[in-house]
């Protein structure tokens, strides 16, 4: 008797297929438009964290990227997650995709929380002047309101 696996079925045009499905799935790390605003502010989150990417030579802002120079800092914990995925859409497993996916996401918005107090961003320290004025020397962290917007997202595309 010969028992088949419906998840490998299709042959090599199967596994195509099912790897296609991963294809047309995004992992998105960032700031939502629903997670950007900021009570109160002139500017949002989105915007806000463009700037100290950047940097702002007018109001004398360093750049201090974040999310890029995160994710390829943990890339290793974003790629085993990322790993599961590839693994569930070859198997056609879409519970395990979906699983993996969403890890996929949750390791690299932690990734991006963390960079704002790992040590290994090397940004550059508060002037003088922002710490007097806001009363800590930890560079964008205030609130934690920036930090927390950071989210992912998981779309077919």
């Amino acid at each position: 008797m010969v028992v088949e696996n419906k998840s490998h079925s299709g042959g090599f045009s199967g596994l195509l297929s099912r790897l296609f499905r991963l294809e047309r799935m995004a992992v998105y790390v960032g700031i939502p438009q629903g997670r950007a605003s900021r009570s109160g502010a002139e500017i949002n989150n989105a915007e806000l964290l463009y700037i100290h990417t950047n940097g702002s030579p007018v109001r004398n802002i360093p750049a201090r990227p974040v999310i890029e120079p995160a994710l390829k800092y943990h890339k290793e914990k974003v790629m085993t997650q990322y790993s599961k995925a590839l693994t569930a859409a070859a198997e056609g497993d879409k519970k395990a995709l979906n699983t993996a996916l969403i890890r996929t996401g949750l390791a690299g918005q932690n990734a991006a929380r963390d960079w704002f107090t790992n040590p290994a961003n090397n940004w550059s320290p508060n002037s003088p002047r922002t710490i007097a004025k806001k009363g800590s020397s930890r560079p964008l962290i205030d609130t934690a309101t920036l930090r927390k917007s950071i989210v992912y997202v998981v779309r077919e595309e």
